[in-house]
Formats: C-alpha cells, sequence, structure tokens
C-alpha cells in the first residue's frame, strides 16, 4: 500500500492520488499528460459525422440494414494493413468487397471472437447488395461507378473517423460512439429501425444498480451493446489511471448474449472499436442450457436488460426471471426495462410469473418512464430493479415516477436534452432511490404482491401544488381543439404528478 501524490511543476497545489498501489510507468505518464489526452468531443463532431455519412448511404438508396453492416465492416477491415495498403487500387465493387471480407474474418480471427461463422454470414451478406453487384448505382438521379462510391467510403471513415482510435482509451470511446449515433441515425430514419435504449438510460441503470468496478455486468438479450457499454464506461471511470483493472473489465467483465446474428454482429463491432468487450459475447438464446451455464460460470454480479417487447408481457418477465437465476449464487442485482403491461396487467399467466419473482427475490423498485422515450416507437415502459436470492415477504418497494426526464422532440434529431436539465432531474431522483425517500410528485413506498399493480400511479398523491393557471388554461385549449377536430395537438400534454 502506497500514499502517491501529483506535484506539477510551478505550482503550490498538490493533489493525492486516489491509487492505493503502484501504477506502471505509462500510467503515471499519462496522468501527467492529462490536459493532452482529454480530447475535446466537441471538435471531434461525431454526430455531424454520423449524418453525413446517412445521408450519403440515403441519397444512394441504401437500406438500413446495409448501412450499419457496410459501415461497421469498413471499420473492421481498416485495422487490417493489408486491407488499408490495397483496398485502393482494386477494380470492381465486388472485389472491393471481397477484399474487405477477408480482412474483416482476419481482424475477428485475431480477436477470438465467439461464433465467427454468424458474424461472417452477416457480412457475407454484402455481396448480394446492388452497390456491390452493380457496376452503377443512382445516386441523386445520377448514375456513379459503384467501385468508387465504396472507394470514398472507405477513404473518408479512414480520414474522418478512424484516427480518433490513436486517443488510446478516449479514442476508442469516440470511434465507438461515433459507430453508435451512426446506428441511431440510421434508425431514426426509418420506420422499422433499429430501436435503442437511449444512452442516458443505460447510464440510469449504472447508477440504480450502484456498480461498483469489480462487477460483472450481464445482459441475455445484448443487442448493439448499449448496456453493456454503458457499463463499462461507468466501470473504467472507477479503475482510475490502474490500466490493468481496465484491461480486466474489459476482457472479463461484461458478459452478453444475442439471439439475432445480426444484432450479435453489430454488437462485436461495438464493443471491439472500444478497445475490446467482445471476448464474452455470445450469439444464442439466453434459454439454452449450455450458454446459461457457461455464463453462470462467470459469476455475474449485475444484469441489465431490455427484453424484447414483441415477446409479450409474461415472456419479458421470464427474461427477468432468468437473469436474476443467474446472478443469484453472487446474490445479485437485475435492472430490467420492460412496458408498463408488465406491472399492470392482470392476467393469469402473468400474475403467476410475478408471483414466482417475489417468492424468491425483492422487488427493490419500479420506475415508470416517459411515454415516448423511444420515440418514434410507441411504447409505455418501466424500470424494475430486483435484488436476486432474497424472498420479497411484505417488503414496500420503492416506486417513482420519472415521467418527465427533461427530453424534447426535435425534428429529425427525435428526442434530446434541450435545455439540459436531465443532469439535475437524475441527480434528484438517484437521490430519492438511494435514501428510499418518498417525495409527494416524485416516489411513494408500498408493499405488492403478484395481484396489485407495481406502478407508481396506482399509489403516488398527485403534487398538486405544481399546478398552475397556465396549465388549466392549455389543457383546455387542447380539449376545445380535440373535440372540434377530433385529434390532440402534438405538443406535450400536460403533466399533473410533475
Amino acid at each position: 500500500m502506497v500514499s502517491q501524490f501529483l506535484h506539477k511543476k510551478n505550482e503550490e497545489i498538490i493533489t493525492q492520488l486516489e491509487d492505493a498501489k503502484l501504477l506502471r510507468i505509462f500510467d503515471y505518464v499519462k496522468l501527467f499528460n492529462n490536459e493532452q489526452l482529454n480530447y475535446n468531443l466537441k471538435d471531434v463532431n461525431i454526430v455531424q459525422k454520423a449524418v453525413h455519412l446517412n445521408e450519403e448511404f440515403h441519397s444512394c438508396s441504401i437500406s438500413e440494414g446495409t448501412r450499419n453492416t457496410l459501415v461497421s465492416g469498413i471499420l473492421l477491415a481498416l485495422q487490417d494493413n493489408i486491407f488499408k495498403a490495397s483496398y485502393q487500387v482494386t477494380a470492381t465493387s465486388f472485389e472491393l468487397a471481397e477484399l474487405m471480407l477477408a480482412a474483416i474474418k482476419r481482424v475477428l480471427t485475431g480477436a477470438k471472437v465467439r461464433k465467427l461463422d454468424a458474424m461472417m454470414g452477416v457480412y457475407q451478406g454484402i455481396l448480394n447488395e446492388p452497390l456491390v453487384k452493380e457496376a452503377k448505382i443512382k445516386k441523386k438521379k445520377k448514375d456513379v461507378d459503384t467501385v468508387t462510391l465504396i472507394k470514398e467510403l472507405v477513404m473518408y471513415l479512414q480520414k474522418q473517423v478512424y484516427p480518433l482510435m490513436s486517443y488510446e482509451d478516449s479514442g476508442y470511446d469516440i470511434l465507438g460512439r461515433f459507430y453508435t449515433e451512426f446506428i441511431r441515425y440510421a434508425a431514426s430514419k426509418q420506420k422499422q429501425g433499429l430501436v435503442l435504449t437511449p444512452s442516458h438510460v443505460t447510464e440510469l441503470f449504472c447508477d440504480l444498480a450502484d456498480l461498483k468496478g469489480s462487477d460483472i455486468i450481464y445482459d441475455p438479450c445484448c443487442g448493439t451493446g448499449g448496456f453493456l457499454i454503458a457499463a463499462m464506461k461507468k466501470m473504467l471511470s472507477l479503475a482510475g489511471n490502474n490500466i490493468l483493472h481496465k484491461e480486466n473489465i474489459r476482457k472479463n467483465q461484461l458478459l452478453g448474449v444475442e439471439l439475432r446474428p445480426e444484432m450479435f454482429t453489430f454488437a462485436c463491432s461495438n464493443m471491439m472499436l472500444r478497445g475490446d468487450g467482445k471476448s464474452n459475447l455470445d450469439c444464442g438464446d439466453c434459454f439454452n442450457t449450455e450458454t446459461s451455464s457457461r455464463i453462470k460460470k462467470l459469476k455475474p454480479t449485475v444484469s441489465f436488460l431490455n427484453p424484447p417487447y414483441d415477446h409479450g408481457p409474461a415472456d419479458q418477465l421470464k427474461f427477468i426471471e432468468n437473469a436474476l437465476e443467474v446472478v443469484t449464487p453472487q446474490n445479485g442485482k437485475v435492472v430490467a426495462i420492460v412496458q408498463m403491461s408488465c406491472a399492470i396487467k392482470d392476467s393469469a399467466e402473468i400474475n403467476v410469473m410475478r408471483k414466482k419473482l417475489l417468492a424468491r427475490h425483492t422487488l427493490k423498485a419500479v420506475i415508470s418512464m416517459p411515454d415516448e422515450l423511444f420515440y418514434p416507437v410507441g411504447v409505455v415502459t418501466c424500470i424494475m430493479v430486483f435484488d436476486a436470492n432474497t424472498p420479497n415477504n411484505g417488503k414496500k418497494t420503492w416506486f417513482g415516477y420519472l415521467k418527465d426526464d427533461g427530453f424534447l422532440k426535435r425534428k429529425s434529431k427525435g428526442r434530446i436534452d434541450v435545455h439540459g436539465h436531465w443532469k439535475d432531474i437524475k441527480l434528484k431522483f438517484i437521490n430519492a432511490y438511494m435514501n428510499n425517500e418518498e417525495i409527494p410528485g416524485l416516489s411513494v413506498k408500498k408493499a405488492v404482491n403478484e395481484k396489485e399493480e407495481w406502478c407508481a400511479e396506482a399509489y403516488m398523491e398527485t403534487d398538486y401544488s405544481k399546478l398552475t393557471q397556465a396549465h388549466f388554461e392549455e389543457v383546455i385549449k387542447k380539449f376545445a381543439v380535440f373535440k372540434t377536430l377530433g385529434i390532440m395537438e402534438s405538443p406535450e400534454e400536460v403533466d399533473v404528478n410533475g
């Protein structure tokens, strides 16, 4: 155990470092040069690059799925020196695509990813796209050479995006963020696009679980890896300057399973672009005995999940039950965002599942989320927090009301934190959650059984102090429009619970 301090030349301030053990010399150098390594994300302009790239694809009528596969494939192929040195001299788009596939296979093989064949199967689909099969393609009603178009795309990623990897830990995160923003933007342009859990919600999960640097995180339906990335980011920050701990987090503390090969491929790419994390991702069924057994041996302590909503509420609760079984030997925690029907619908099948959960585990909290959280997809959700391996036995559950997260809808941008209110909203909410407080309009405690509603709205008193004359007038105006035209205007409706 050591005490160590940072004392900069010509400065009087001496800062004690949090690390209680000696670091490697590289870590100290990195610490001393911290100002240079703190890359300015505003200068990178991640979103602008993602938007530009999507607009290029859109101008050629290239589908969302093809965009995601192609971009993730190119970012992987650019890690291969042979591809970087030779892609510009290829004669046809098909030849270039084959060169890229060979590079991807070398990169994935070197990374020892699970289910290599499944991932390559997704990338092989590129060969069947018109962008690759045809010599010409329409771009804004003009014919352009497909090989030239792909080369320009690769060069853009190589020159404008890929250099971000040189910024080590920050660079990996920036590059990964670009990929996430690219997928998010692609999805926002399609009615049937990918539905990604918003990043401020994945980060909220880390706070609800009170994540520690030693935790092992498991997502049984990881999609593109959003929860695992949020957990990795949180744990890396907790690791401070301990690079060995950071390496262990990436390689051993992030576990994920995804059934759909294309989603598994995107998740692996997403994690690899953040400097590993793919080692324990698996393409398979979390309910499969072999898969479940493998995960259990890795002893996860926390599970984050957003189960597929097309499975129905009872099956969503089965995903939670499965996650609880995996973390039970470690007395772990499960945080899940599910459809509100899982919490309030009264049916024999759902009641059976809720009874089973309460019999073996503690329902610590249920949080009502904004109605348009997954805009443009219309689904009302709530977050459930469970402590595994301790029967509920009539304990009071903390019910939170987080219908207003400060985010507003903006054209072509979806829901965004326009006024920067989320930070303060989150701080107040998490403080109440951690202290198990009852606050009018925000939270209430209630012991519930499987037949009662698991939501704040059923038990919380209305905070009438927040109602104003302006609220009343706004509702009357909207009601008048509704009665006259039979429609409700698009602005946010007044929420009397605050």
